[in-house]
């Protein structure tokens, strides 16, 4: 009798960040549903338990095969009875494991290939019916050997070998098959072993496996055929086997997962809710599903803190329930004409104090710097605080500072600002732009290497350094929102009866520029063609220590406990006096026009950035007919496009200052190198995993792959991942405030026209939480959190590499790797990654209040009259293992000259 349900497949992850690729692979082509544990979970009686599902994937990850930690439940496949034999896919580490349980061998591969295209050749049989040869994705830096004799004759390598009898070889990667595929041969072919085994088959049991990695946004369709030939051959085994199952009955499962609930502190407890599993399923699919606890969207789970040291992130389980504050927002639009951030900025006092403005100026383009945002922060505005390792946020408002036990959001500090923003209900006609109002800020990297479970180490980094927030956000009522195509500005404000700034800003600003501020008061010293050096004692990076991490880098890479790892350092730079911070970034944004420049004052904090790279961008939710369905005269749910755009793969636009710039296709060619695109590739598909953990199987693509792009100083390797999340839009029918805080109607907006203003909630107003246990739908929040740290800052698979990188960089990177940018009120976000930039940090006194209130270091003020500043500039790249000691030691250097040059002249000097 047919199910009701579709065909489940068992997946068991060695915490690879390829993941939720195969998953997604798995369930749009095959049709199924796929259920995850870990290589490491506890299961007294494995072969029982596998019993409801059609097959297993042995999924890839870092490590060795003969390592048992790094293989785990691989094995307890391997040497299950033959009554209880179910068929197995092994992928990548999968497949090693399979052959070396079978008698094989694992050998390090003379030079890795990771995120290397190349062809592998079949005989066209068994799972590879009619695909005689595919042009492949390969990440390893280990092969499996059956035995075979060096010399050993062509046609005898298509029969198993008389060291490995039980397996038989399905295909090959054979050097001379890959003369033509990029030029991968002349970089790697040197010492190679002639020939790497690709896939094999047990001879008896229904055991398959792959080296490669058919999910990779580069493997080829025929490639994805093999998988669906493994699927139909798996059911026609599964049918013709004396192990048929009657429907699946779940208990099993439940007694499973509660046997396995973890005994734990409170603390650990608290911090274990923090994340959750990053697999394929969405909330839509639950109801397909019977009576395991995934019916409430979580993944089987056998121990909660393993799973927060191994990255899940459940911040959509936050309980905390706030009622709906209805915002209206008041605009006035003017023209832009003669405007720009500096005299905006310099016209209505913002250069001192705290401010935040997202500045994508003078680097204006349709996909990337459309708009600029400045933030305008009162006294009164309302300001988050937080550091790792706390469970505890910090608020402030009109110097009056409370704290948040985080143990109350299900989820931490990111569950409690999905809390806190989700109480806003929003009305305003401006659709075009982008920002109404919300948090601004930070999050530093080490606030991101918690959402994967990394712990913060207090011994390294500046003694001062944890008394640093590591995450800052303020709630911006008041905002200017320069449109830059069409060269219109915005003001606007969400605060109740706040007409009489709207108008008199509106007024100042519908003058001409030039009739307000003379030329020398909005032109800074440092904004000349040719300015003077600032004095200052500039440390370094030491090239000998950077060379040396590059190569233990290296060493991790070749024993196969990552594929990538970007490695980072920094220079640090003391002036002899006191620098204005606005006069400094004036200058950075004229060197370096970039679509995500920042500058951000934020109490102790000074950042100053150029960065080119956007992190993550999500929509405001609208309604969509997909995955949606038609009720009431509109579609009942809604969805929000989420963004990436990983910069991957950099050349110098001249090497010294009299040399003609490098043409756009002079450019191209440099890098379309193996290693370039290998690098672009690697946090692609990193990212693609991250994305589909949140968003479901099939709802991401690639609109740009490897797309070259010019800056000021430099040409850049730019792809753009995107993700469709669907939003389940009865989190609206929530209660909303009583009539004192319900909105006016709002009134058409137009150019120099007033709306009319909401008496909105006001951010303190802020909502006990409550533990009702109703679950939220997922927003970009949820993919903010599930994809931090950047995955072009770390490298993969992604927690192992920063385990890695924390141990051979021995230092706290901050707010460097981190991201800067906004959420909106109405449901959108917009983040950059933290490359390119300066940082100051002003003397601390941890018992002083909290950080955001005092404003110390704002517009050049705080560390004392006499003194000088101290600015850190980070800058990196990605080691791989075709990196070279020197082209590594360079790209850092020419990173970090982009950004130095604030400090020097041309020459360095």
């Amino acid at each position: 009798m047919p199910h009701a349900f579709p065909a489940r497949i068992l997946f068991i992850d060695a915490y690879d960040s390829f993941t939720n690729n195969i998953i997604s692979l798995l369930e749009t082509r095959l049709h199924v549903e796929v259920t995850v544990i870990k290589i490491d979970d506890h299961i007294d009686d494995f072969a029982t338990f596998l019993k409801p599902f059609a097959a297993v994937a042995a999924g890839p990850g870092p490590g060795d095969p003969r390592n048992l930690k790094d293989v785990g439940l691989f094995r307890e496949l391997w040497q299950l009875d033959e009554h209880d034999v179910l068929p197995v896919l092994g992928i990548c580490l999968g497949f090693q494991s399979l052959v070396h349980a079978f008698g094989g061998t694992i050998q390090r591969l003379p030079e890795p290939r990771h995120g290397v295209l190349r062809n592998v050749a079949s005989h066209g049989e068994s799972i590879f019916d009619g695909v005689h040869q595919v042009e492949t994705v390969q990440y390893h830096s280990l092969h499996a050997c059956l035995g075979y004799d060096r010399n050993a004759e062509h046609e005898d390598l298509w029969k198993p070998s008389s060291a490995c009898p039980d397996l038989m070889p399905l295909a090959w990667d054979f050097d001379f098959d890959n003369i033509q595929v990029g030029d991968v041969t002349s970089e790697t072919s040197f010492g190679t072993p002639g020939r790497v085994l690709m896939a094999v088959q047990h001879v008896s049991k229904p055991f398959y496996g792959l080296q490669f990695h058919a999910e990779s946004i580069c493997s080829e369709e025929n490639a994805q055929k093999i998988i669906d030939t493994w699927w139909a051959t798996a059911r026609r085994w599964k049918k013709g086997s004396n192990n048929v199952h009657p429907a699946p009955n779940f208990k099993h499962l439940e007694t499973f997962e509660k046997a396995c609930l973890p005994d734990e502190n409170p603390k650990a407890a608290a911090q274990s809710r923090l994340l959750e599993q990053r697999t394929i399923h969405d909330d839509l699919r639950m109801a397909l599903q019977p009576t395991n606890r995934r019916m409430d969207g979580r993944r089987l789970e056998s121990n909660c803190r393993k799973d927060f040291a191994k990255g899940h992130n459940p911040i959509n389980n936050a309980s905390c329930i706030h009622r709906k504050h209805i915002i209206e927002v008041s605009t006035r639009v003017v023209g832009s004409r003669g405007w720009t951030i500096p005299r905006i900025c310099e016209v209505l006092g913002l250069t001192k104090g705290n401010s935040i403005i997202l500045d994508s100026e003078n680097h204006i383009k349709e996909d990337v710097g459309a708009h600029s945002i400045i933030g305008i922060i009162r006294p009164e505005s309302l300001r988050f605080e937080y550091n790792v390792g706390t469970f505890t946020a910090r608020t402030s408002c009109n110097r009056q500072t409370s704290n948040v036990d985080l143990a109350q959001y299900e989820g931490g500090i990111f569950a409690y600002l999905k809390s806190f923003m989700r109480q806003y209900q929003v009305s305003c006609s401006h659709t075009e732009i982008p920002f109404w109002g919300g948090l601004m800020g930070y999050i530093s990297y080490e606030a991101c290497l918690e959402t994967i479970g990394i712990e913060a180490e207090r011994n390294i980094g500046p003694r001062n350094a944890f008394q640093r927030p590591d995450l800052g956000f303020v709630f911006v009522e008041r905002s200017i929102v320069l449109e830059h195509l069409h060269g219109t500005m915005y003001i606007q404000t969400i605060r109740p009866n706040d007409d009489d700034w709207l108008e008199k800003t509106a007024s100042l600003l519908s003058k001409r520029a030039w009739d307000l501020l003379p030329r020398a008061s909005y032109e800074h010293p440092y904004c000349s063609s040719s300015p003077t050096p600032i004095p200052a004692q500039i440390s370094l990076p030491d090239e000998t220590t950077y060379k040396s991490q590059v190569r233990a880098c290296q060493d991790s890479i070749r024993a196969g406990d990552s594929y990538e790892l970007c490695l980072t350092t920094q220079a640090t730079i003391k002036t002899a006096s006191r620098q204005e911070s606005w006069s400094l970034y004036c200058r950075l944004r004229e060197l370096n026009p970039s679509p995500f420049s920042a500058y951000v004052c934020l109490g102790q904090l000074t950042l100053l950035s150029s960065s080119p790279e956007r992190f993550l961008s999500w929509s405001r939710p609208k309604r969509t007919k997909a995955n949606s369905t038609w009720h009431n005269g509109e579609w009942s749910d809604k969805a929000s496009t989420c963004q990436f755009r990983p910069i991957k793969g950099t050349v110098k636009k001249r090497t010294s200052p009299d040399q003609l710039s490098l043409t756009v296709a002079e450019a191209t060619k440099l890098l379309s190198t193996t290693k370039e695109r290998a690098e672009n590739l690697m946090i692609v598909d990193l990212i693609r995993h991250d994305l589909h953990g949140v968003v479901g199987s099939g709802n991401v693509t690639v609109p740009k792959l490897m797309v070259v792009e010019e800056y000021a100083t430099l040409f850049q390797l730019v792809s753009v991942i995107e993700g469709n999340l669907v939003i389940d839009d009865s989190d609206d029918e929530e209660d909303v405030e009583d009539d004192a805080f319900v909105s006016e109607t709002a009134s058409d907006h137009s150019a120099g026209s007033s709306s009319s203003t909401t008496d909105s909630a006001s951010p303190e107003h802020d909502a006990e939480p409550t533990t009702s246990g109703k679950r939220y739908s997922k927003t970009g929040i949820d993919v903010l959190a599930s994809s931090l740290p950047p995955g072009s800052m770390t490298g993969a698979p992604k927690i192992r590499s920063c385990q890695l990188l924390r141990q051979l960089e021995n230092r706290q990177r901050g707010i460097y790797s981190g991201v800067v940018g906004y959420m909106d009120v109405c449901g959108g976000g917009d983040f950059s990654v933290v490359i390119r930039s300066v940082v100051r940090w002003d003397r601390e006194n941890a018992d002083d209040g909290g950080a955001l209130e005092k404003g110390r270091g704002v517009g050049g003020q705080g560390n004392g009259e006499g003194e000088g500043d101290e600015w850190t500039i980070g800058a990196g790249g990605a080691v791989t293992s075709l990196s070279t000691e020197d082209g590594e030691w360079e790209e850092m250097q020419v990173k970090l000259r982009s950004t130095l040059r604030l400090f020097q002249t041309e020459e360095g000097k």
